[in-house]
């Protein structure tokens, strides 16, 4: 969202009527857009309907999955995730949602970072990282069932919600969730990493003990010990503890508190005591997520090159990558942070090399495509970069920045037309008002056929 542009349409008549008019339509959702939090029974702020949600959905859920390296290639684990997932699922009353019957699904995505997260349609992913942590099938049902909780509780839809509100106080427009530049090196100093995260939902810490109420509710419905809730908490407080960057990320949507390890504990100690003692579902998990954890070392050397990364330290970056891929050869995530590492640190024929070995790895792996044609873009190979921007495409649809690398490539070969209408098509998703919108901005207007420009 890119609320600075916007005050200029304030100032004049139309800029007026459109602040009466979101202002309007801000008091009317007052009035009417509230629903009952299941977990509190108290009415909570929302106007956005189902069917939204499911759109946004659709649109976030392959960036995010992109950003973090897919879904894994291990059919069995998503199985039993997934079976767990529908276990708790299945445990759900009417009185426990917001929205009936979402489509809840639930992957295990390559990223190596501890962590879980929903969409407001039910899409739930759990990191390798978290994976290679926790420790027994109830410690998992407790994860899925916070992040289920999340869901049933309208909680991303109230954000949107006070967001769109926001907007249409400040400017008479309403809108969500734009598409976040990657922290990482940017090329030539114009776009970001294609694929980026989306925006996730950042919850408060009301909204975290919620859904660890639910969550508890929902495993304990399912047959878990509760226990397993407090092991998850004591996991993460003990993880942050030891290492705090690797929960940085986690932390950044789901504020942990020992606050919430005590609600846990006390949950436990009464409301639920002595129901479903020692189920744990320990051997299953152990099982189920055997040759993910034969790769934990390597997962903790990925890290921290992705810390390195974060740090533009290129070097460290690449050693401990290849440190991992020792562990854990031809791992897609290894070889991705090499290629980053290569390609960030001016090594182009290095970044091709790995890349290009990811995308045999994974041939559906978006994130291998998007450096190979950064990577064309940076040699000046515009054909090449086209083609690898094509086949990103097709796997993360609507990314504004692959829109802004077409103009590049369009440019670089001389067709001007080609060129304007990625720019323009840029714009119209990400608008103007960063240094690549700028640049977008200017170039559309050079470009454009000279009847385009006349009609203007």
């Amino acid at each position: 969202m890119i609320l600075a542009n916007m005050f200029k349409k304030i100032m004049g008549r139309r800029g007026r009527a459109a602040l009466a008019a979101g202002t309007l339509a801000a008091v009317s959702a007052l009035i009417y857009g509230c629903v009952t939090n299941p977990i509190t029974g108290q009415s909570q702020f929302s106007f956005v309907g189902k069917s939204q949600l499911l759109a946004l959905a659709r649109e976030a859920v392959p960036s995010q999955f992109s950003a973090d390296y897919g879904v894994v290639n291990d059919p069995a684990l998503n199985a039993y995730v997934a079976q767990v997932g529908r276990k708790l699922v299945a445990t759900l009353k009417p009185t426990d949602v917001v929205y009936q019957d979402m489509p809840f699904s639930f992957q295990v995505v390559n990223a190596v970072y501890v962590n879980a997260y929903a969409f407001p349609d039910g899409t739930i992913a759990v990191t390798r990282g978290m994976i290679a942590e926790i420790e027994n099938e109830a410690q998992l049902a407790a994860v899925l069932g916070h992040e289920i909780a999340h869901v049933n509780c309208g909680h991303t839809a109230a954000a949107i919600s006070k967001s769109t509100l926001y907007d249409a106080l400040v400017s008479g427009t309403a809108g969500y969730l734009a598409g976040k530049g990657s922290s990482w090196a940017d090329l030539a100093g114009t776009a970001g990493q294609l694929g980026s995260a989306v925006v996730l939902a950042n919850y408060s810490r009301a909204q975290e003990r919620q859904a660890d109420q639910g969550g508890m509710e929902y495993m304990v419905r399912a047959g878990y010990d509760p226990q397993g809730m407090v092991g998850l908490m004591q996991l993460l407080v003990r993880l942050s503890g030891a290492n705090p960057s690797a929960l940085e990320q986690m932390f950044s949507t789901h504020p942990m508190s020992a606050e919430r390890l005590q609600a846990a504990q006390e949950r436990a100690r009464t409301q639920y005591a002595g129901i479903n003692r020692g189920v744990d579902g320990r051997a299953a998990y152990l099982a189920a997520t055997a040759e993910l954890r034969k790769s934990k070392a390597a997962l903790k050397q990925f890290e921290t090159a992705e810390q390195n990364l974060a740090r533009k330290q290129y070097a460290a970056a690449k050693s401990a990558a290849e440190q991992g891929l020792r562990i854990a050869p031809n791992d897609y995530v290894g070889l991705m942070l090499a290629a980053q590492a290569a390609q960030q640190g001016g090594n182009i024929a290095a970044a091709q090399q790995a890349a290009a070995l990811a995308a045999r790895v994974k041939p559906n792996g978006a994130r291998a495509q998007s450096v190979l044609a950064q990577c064309a873009l940076q040699q000046k190979n515009y054909a090449v970069a086209l083609k690898h921007l094509g086949a990103f495409e097709r796997q993360v649809p609507g990314e504004a920045h692959t829109a802004f690398y077409k103009g590049m490539a369009y440019e670089g070969m001389g067709q001007k037309t080609q060129a304007a209408q990625a720019y323009q098509g840029y714009l119209h998703k990400a608008g103007a008002g960063s240094a690549q919108g700028r640049y977008a901005a200017q170039k559309a207007r050079q470009l454009a056929p000279p009847a385009a420009k006349s009609k203007r």
